[in-house]
């Protein structure tokens, strides 16, 4: 279009309109999602659909005999998908519901079959693409806080045992233990603030400074040195604002001593053989929150055959399925009708819904033989 003035300084104006570009449609993807473990799995529902069942050739096999061997049949229609019960023995469950014709599936929903839990989902592949390289990257970090992990210990005047299940995003959970001499046993248990590849790769430097002895200046028969070490080598404002917490002991075989310190960490307790679980436990701040702190050091005489439990707040921060959330008290009263690790962590399955837990979870026993 083209305007002019009278003016005879009138410059000539050229206007261009442009029809605007329609925003591109969103892509849509069809997932099936579920708990396997303690990871979470997707399959993709391609424009064929695809079959549930027990055995191949059903695309999504899961072993399981509550599940018939053709269950069901997942559809799409358009941008939608349904879900055909094939004359399963259980059923098909939809919301509840009991499927018995072609029934579209809602985004979020939740198919039952039997006591197996698929959630359906609409999502961008590529979101779901990125979710997993994320996914990767976790098991990828989870893989090496478990490689630093130390063996247990079967045999021997101390003994150790151990559970550790990481959360689904990855906590900051670390703890080891080792003989500094032949008669002078020292071991920990820290939990960095936050999840993911940031707080456990924090919190497998930590372990790994106390592993190595890499603090300066520290005698690591005295606890208070170390938390005194850890702070100063470990400030916040240099580690991407992470502190953590940590309970470290340090064990005097001829003597039967345990020496103790705490900083911002809950208790640990020690189970004699006949008693209630001691909490052993002092006041004291968290790493990397001040420059300079004060921490408490505590000892105690370990009796014959006592248990020393050290655990991160996953194992008693919880919510169980009726919805009622656990306190320190829960675990304490578990340590003695489940004395194993492995043993706390079957209860604490059980106990709250399925998926993964919302935070790592690590217990840690030592045996005073």
């Amino acid at each position: 279009m083209r305007m002019s003035g009278d003016d005879d300084d009138a410059a000539e104006r050229t206007i261009t309109i442009r029809a605007s570009t329609p925003a591109a449609a969103p892509v849509v993807g069809h997932f099936l999602a579920y708990t396997e473990g303690e990871q979470t799995r997707r399959v993709p529902v391609g424009p064929a659909g695809l079959t549930i069942g027990r055995l191949a050739p059903s695309e999504l096999a899961i072993a399981s005999p509550e599940i018939s061997r053709r269950h069901c049949r997942i559809d799409l229609d358009g941008e939608w998908a349904t879900v055909t019960d094939l004359n399963s023995t259980n059923g098909t469950f939809v919301g509840g519901e009991r499927v018995s014709r072609p029934t579209r599936l809602q985004n979020g929903g939740q198919l039952s079959l039997g006591s197996f839990i698929i959630r359906y989902e609409r999502r961008d592949p590529r979101e779901v693409a990125e979710e997993e390289e994320l996914i990767a990257e976790l098991k990828r970090a989870t893989d090496y806080v478990r490689a630093i992990l130390p063996r247990p210990i079967e045999d021997g005047p101390v003994r150790t045992d151990w559970w550790f299940v990481p959360s689904a995003q990855l906590g900051g959970d670390a703890f080891g233990y080792q003989f500094l001499d032949a008669t002078t046993f020292t071991g920990f248990v820290l939990d960095v603030s936050g999840h993911g590849i940031g707080s456990a790769m924090h919190a497998a430097n930590v372990a790994n400074a106390l592993r190595r002895r890499a603090l300066p200046g520290v005698d690591f028969r005295e606890p208070a040195q170390v938390v005194a070490g850890l702070n100063a080598v470990f400030p916040m404002e240099e580690h991407n604002e992470l502190m953590l917490t940590v309970w470290y002991f340090v064990y005097d075989l001829p003597s039967r001593t345990l020496l103790f310190c705490s900083a911002g960490h809950h208790p640990s307790y020690l189970l004699p053989p006949g008693h209630d679980p001691l909490p052993l436990w002092f006041r004291g701040p968290a790493i990397g929150m001040l420059p300079k702190g004060n921490w408490t050091e505590g000892s105690v005489t370990v009796p014959p055959a006592s248990r020393l439990y050290l655990f991160s707040d996953g194992a008693f921060e919880i919510v169980d399925q009726s919805g009622r959330e656990w306190k320190l008290e829960d675990l304490r009263q578990l340590i003695v009708a489940a004395p194993r690790p492995r043993q706390i962590w079957d209860t604490i399955r059980a106990a709250v819904p399925p998926g993964p837990l919302d935070d790592d979870f690590s217990v840690l026993t030592i045996t005073f033989a």
